[in-house]
């Protein structure tokens, strides 16, 4: 049986991503906007990239695919590094404004679809995971936007790695269990 998905507290952290975001990275030196962990990692700049690509090329479109089509037509594979490419040289503030927009037209849309219980029921199909539905795509959006926001505070905790000590013991975020 699959879990009831709660639509509206979905929103609400959908809604506060980007706020979540621009409150961490926003007062910070360029360095450590586009520091990394290390060889094919994002620093907190390039996360931003990704994440507003999605805005555009993921959530919303795969959304729209399964309302018209359902699974008889598959997603188009998202480019990750889409935004990379898409925002590269673009100031902080204006990938931050840009962020802002896009999620609230998106979020705008997915109110507009005025989903069911049965809408988030209906089939779609993921060029790699196969069968998904409405429900698991935006259960995912909100687990993809959480995964990147503990990305970013893991990255910058980074830097004080070796000045906390001994506490390092006590303190999960350098325990890194995934990457994102």
């Amino acid at each position: 049986m699959a879990a009831r998905h709660d639509l509206s507290a979905s929103i609400a952290l959908l809604e506060n991503t980007p706020e979540s975001i621009v409150r961490l990275i926003a007062p910070l030196p360029e360095s450590m906007l586009h520091q990394n962990e290390g060889p094919d990692t994002w620093s907190p700049y390039e996360v931003l990239q990704h994440l507003t690509w999605g805005e555009v090329d993921d959530w919303i479109p795969r959304a729209r695919l399964i309302l018209e089509h359902g699974d008889r037509v598959a997603f188009t594979p998202f480019d990750r590094d889409g935004g990379k490419k898409h925002y590269a040289g673009w100031s902080l503030q204006a990938l931050v404004d840009e962020f802002r927009r896009l999620r609230i037209e998106n979020l705008d849309i997915l109110r507009d679809f005025e989903l069911t219980e049965a809408s988030l029921s209906l089939p779609g199909k993921h060029p790699v995971l196969g069968p998904v539905t409405m429900s698991q795509l935006l259960a995912s959006w909100v687990a993809h936007d959480l995964t990147h926001i503990y990305q970013i505070a893991r990255i910058l905790a980074g830097d004080y790695r070796d000045a906390v000590g001994p506490w390092t013991a006590f303190m999960g975020i350098y325990k890194k269990v995934g990457s994102g």
